[in-house]
């Protein structure tokens, strides 16, 4: 199955429902150097079947990025500027994406940025790096995981290969967030059919998410800003607070975006059963406990501190139905966290 993926005035085709040896043309990569930038375990894992898809290309070179979430860092980026110096000026270049998210927004920002006469394509190990490869935005973070350069640029192709993603185990919780999100930002009937599709854990790990590949797709043609932006300034927050080093990347987004609920909730009340939908995350297998001794009042105010460096935030009259933007107050993250509290008394 393909779509046409349309945004800032830019394209990308979307070629989903089957495997990268069907989907991928033979003569794709044809007469180009192929850069395929990954992470270590998509390299250790695909390296062999990767390779025989450029069975027409000049060259095929790996380079391998940190397996971290934000590894389009800056950092990064000078590692892999100085790798691709070495390469002619005078051949034309193919930079493939086949990683996580960050590993999707550096190549992005690479291609873009590059004297090398290149194209941008994203083979998809998850429907997070999915969703990174239509965010038309391809940024570099600092190292607390806030951007610094950003530019504008697609792939021109994009290749969702569902087969890839079965093996990721806790992956699927992770791109189950990711829906979440979109149910959060978007249609709250969408929230609804994942709620009644995905009563638990067994259903999230036995059924595939490329079904939702075309409703993903026109949530983030419409709305990639706001789906993006939420829970962005209470996941940064964790990385200024101590003992936040002790969730992982993925799950400082998670508790971002339950954060940002929560904040929401006590400012205009959602028509979300909260504690309902608290004890349907935990039914499915997610992580629902913040590190012992963690510091919510220190949480509180780096969540403030944060705030200044970023856009307001949104704020949802109901699900789907954005209200105003604006940042956080101290007597509001005051409130969250003694609601925070109660909720996971009854869950």
């Amino acid at each position: 199955m393909e779509l046409v993926y349309e945004k800032n005035h830019r394209q990308s085709l979307v070629t989903f429902g089957e495997p990268l040896n069907k989907a991928i043309p033979v003569d794709f990569g044809k007469d180009c150097h192929v850069i395929i930038l990954t992470n270590q375990k998509y390299y250790d894992r695909s390296f062999e079947k990767i390779t025989q898809l450029f069975q027409q290309s000049l060259d095929i070179d790996w380079y391998i990025c940190r397996n971290q979430l934000y590894s389009n860092n800056m950092q990064e980026f000078q590692e892999v500027l100085a790798f691709v110096e070495r390469f002619s000026k005078n051949q034309k270049y193919l930079f493939c994406s086949y990683g996580n998210e960050g590993v999707t927004a550096l190549t992005g920002f690479l291609e873009k940025t590059s004297v090398l006469s290149s194209e941008f394509c994203c083979f998809s190990v998850s429907l997070r790096s999915l969703a990174q490869s239509l965010v038309s935005r391809c940024e570099l973070v600092g190292m607390q995981g806030q951007g610094v350069l950003a530019v504008e640029n697609l792939p021109r192709w994009v290749f969702f290969d569902q087969t890839m993603t079965e093996a990721q185990g806790e992956g699927k919780l992770v791109d189950f967030i990711l829906l979440l999100r979109c149910g959060l930002v978007c249609d709250s009937q969408f929230l609804q059919n994942l709620y009644q599709n995905f009563s638990n854990r067994q259903k999230v790990y036995s059924r595939s998410f490329v079904s939702f590949v075309p409703q993903l797709a026109h949530f983030y043609e419409e709305r990639q800003e706001e789906i993006e932006a939420y829970g962005k300034v209470f996941e940064l927050a964790f990385y200024q607070t101590d003992k936040g080093h002790l969730l992982s990347a993925n799950m400082k987004r998670m508790w971002g975006i339950l954060f940002h609920l929560l904040w929401n909730q006590q400012v205009t009340p959602l028509d979300l059963d909260v504690v309902k939908f608290f004890q349907w995350l935990k039914r499915i297998g997610l992580p629902m406990d913040l590190p012992e001794y963690f510091s919510l009042t220190d949480y509180s105010i780096q969540v403030l501190q944060v705030a200044k460096d970023l856009p307001p935030a949104g704020i949802y009259h109901k699900i789907g139905k954005l209200k105003e933007k604006r940042q956080p107050e101290s007597p509001e993250l005051l409130r969250l966290t003694e609601s925070y509290q109660e909720i996971m008394e009854r869950i």
